[in-house]
C-alpha cells in the first residue's frame, strides 16, 4: 500500500461497514479497480482493519447488528482479485475482523467460504495467505462453514499451509484447522490428509504461536482413535508431557487435553508413565483452571485405569 494512501487512511474518521460498501460501489467488482477510486477503497478498508483490530476496542464488535457482507464477499469472488495483493490483504483483513461476530459468520455463507478457499489455494503472498487462514478460522465456528470450506477443498488447502516457511501463515493455518477438527468430520479429514503428522512436527517449533495453534488443533484432532496412534507414532507424547510445564496457560490446557484423550490407547498410557508424566499430571489437579483439573484426572484414570497386558 502506498504511502499517500495509509496517510489518507489514518486522517479518515469512523469508517463502518456501509462506508467501505459505498467504496465498494464507486469502485466496481467487476475486476480490481484502478486510479482513484481504487486508493478511495484501499484507504476505507484500511482505517476500518486499523480502528477494528483490537477486539477489545473494535466499534464494529460492539455493535451486535449483523453486516452486509456481499459487497466484500464480490470483491473476493472476483477471480482477478490476486492482482492487485493489496487490495487482497484489505479485503481478507476486513473480513476477519467482521467474521468475529456471529451473525456475520451466519451470513458468510457458502459463497464466502468457496472464495475464502479458492484464494487460499492460490496463496499470491504469505500475507494474504495468512489473513485467508484467519477468516476460515473465525467462520468455521459455525458448522454449515465447516462444511462448505470442506466441500470447497479447503482443508487440503491448509494442510498445505503447514509446512510453509512463514510464521504467521503456519500458525494461522493451525488455528483454521483447530476449528474445522472441531467437527467429526473435520478430525476424520484432516487425518487423512496428513495433517497429524505436521502438526506434531510443530510443537516445539520456536514461536510461541505456532506451537499455541498447533496443541490446540492436535487436542481435537486426538478426539479421533487413529489419531492418537499417529501422535504416539510420530514422537508427539513426549512433547506433549515437555508442555505440561508450560508457562502459557492455553498450551498447558490443551496439552493436558490432548494428553487426557491419547492416555484411552493402552501404549500411549504406557509411554506417559515411563516419561514420567504422573508427576506433572498430579500437580495438576490442584490448577486454578476447572478444566485443567478436570483433564489431569481423566488422563490419571485413563493411565492407571487399563489392564496391565497390553492390546493386541
Amino acid at each position: 500500500m502506498g504511502f499517500s494512501v495509509v496517510l489518507r487512511a489514518e486522517a479518515m474518521g469512523a469508517v463502518t461497514v456501509a462506508d467501505v460498501n459505498a467504496s465498494i460501489a464507486r469502485a466496481g467488482t467487476r475486476a480490481p479497480p484502478a486510479g482513484r477510486q481504487a486508493d478511495e477503497l484501499l484507504s476505507a478498508l484500511h482505517a476500518f482493519v486499523v480502528q477494528n483490530e483490537d477486539p477489545s476496542r473494535s466499534p464494529n464488535l460492539a455493535d451486535e447488528s449483523p453486516d452486509d457482507l456481499a459487497p466484500l464477499i464480490a470483491v473476493l469472488s472476483d477471480p482477478k482479485l490476486e492482482e492487485n495483493e493489496t487490495l487482497a490483504l484489505q479485503v481478507c483483513k476486513a473480513l476477519k475482523v467482521l467474521s468475529r461476530k456471529y451473525e456475520n459468520r451466519v451470513d458468510f455463507g457458502q459463497a464466502g467460504c468457496q472464495a475464502t478457499v479458492r484464494l487460499l489455494k492460490r496463496v499470491p503472498s504469505a500475507a494474504i495467505g495468512a489473513e485467508a487462514c484467519n477468516v476460515v478460522l473465525n467462520v468455521c465456528y459455525e458448522k454449515p462453514n465447516v462444511e462448505a470450506v470442506l466441500d470447497a477443498g479447503g482443508l487440503s488447502a491448509l494442510v498445505m499451509r503447514l509446512a510453509e516457511d512463514h510464521t504467521d501463515l503456519r500458525a494461522n493455518a493451525a488455528g483454521a484447522l483447530q476449528s474445522i477438527t472441531f467437527q467429526e468430520k473435520g478430525r476424520a479429514l484432516a487425518r487423512d490428509a496428513g495433517a497429524v503428522q505436521l502438526i506434531v512436527g510443530l510443537l516445539d517449533h520456536s514461536n510461541e504461536k505456532v506451537r499455541t495453534r498447533a496443541v490446540g488443533a492436535l487436542h481435537n484432532i486426538s478426539s479421533d482413535d487413529e489419531s492418537i496412534r499417529i501422535i504416539r507414532r510420530q514422537g508427539g507424547i513426549p512433547l506433549l508431557v515437555d508442555m505440561l510445564g508450560a508457562p502459557q496457560s492455553s498450551i498447558c490446557s490443551s496439552a493436558v487435553g490432548t494428553l487426557q484423550n491419547v492416555s484411552r490407547e493402552v501404549q500411549s498410557s504406557h509411554q506417559i508413565l515411563e516419561l514420567e508424566g504422573v508427576g506433572p499430571l498430579t500437580d495438576l489437579l490442584f490448577a486454578t483452571d476447572v478444566q485443567v483439573q478436570v483433564a489431569a484426572a481423566g488422563a490419571l484414570l485413563n493411565i492407571f485405569g487399563h489392564p496391565d497386558e497390553d492390546e493386541g
